[in-house]
């Protein structure tokens, strides 16, 4: 089974988008790696609003920066457009995180893209919070 774990430099990152609390529609790029079943997210990058979406140009240009990095899209708030466009051959297996609700209260929601005659959404579940040894 597929899940997402956030590393704590980008949940801080995610922290930031509900402090500076962004227009609605705001959509940006994951940045991490994937490790068997698991995704990694170690960045968090705003990188648009409502009037543009991710595109395949877009993640050609990525790959030039961050090769294999980009592994997926998060969105505030999204609309039908970012929907619309999450939901192509691009993105295809990779992660999407939408975050709904207030910003003193994102409800975090991650989800791989699948294909099956169309493109949709499969949830996915947060990696279990790794146990600290500690020294006794």
């Amino acid at each position: 089974m597929v899940d997402v774990l956030i590393t704590p430099e980008a949940q801080r990152e995610i922290e930031t988008l509900r402090v500076v609390r962004p227009r609605p529609a705001v959509w940006g790029l994951l940045i991490g790696h994937k490790r068997g079943f698991r995704f990694i997210v170690e960045k968090v990058f705003p990188a648009g609003d409502g009037r543009t979406g991710p595109n395949e140009r877009l993640l050609a240009g990525l790959e030039r920066i961050w090769p294999g990095r980009t592994i997926g899209l998060f969105a505030i708030r999204p609309d039908a457009a970012f929907k619309k466009a999450g939901l192509g051959p691009a993105w295809y297996g990779k992660l999407i995180i939408q975050m709904t609700g207030p910003a003193k209260s994102l409800a975090i929601r991650p989800s791989v893209v699948e294909f099956e005659r169309k493109f949709f959404l499969v949830p996915v579940l947060f990696a279990p919070a790794a146990k600290v040894k500690t020294d006794e």
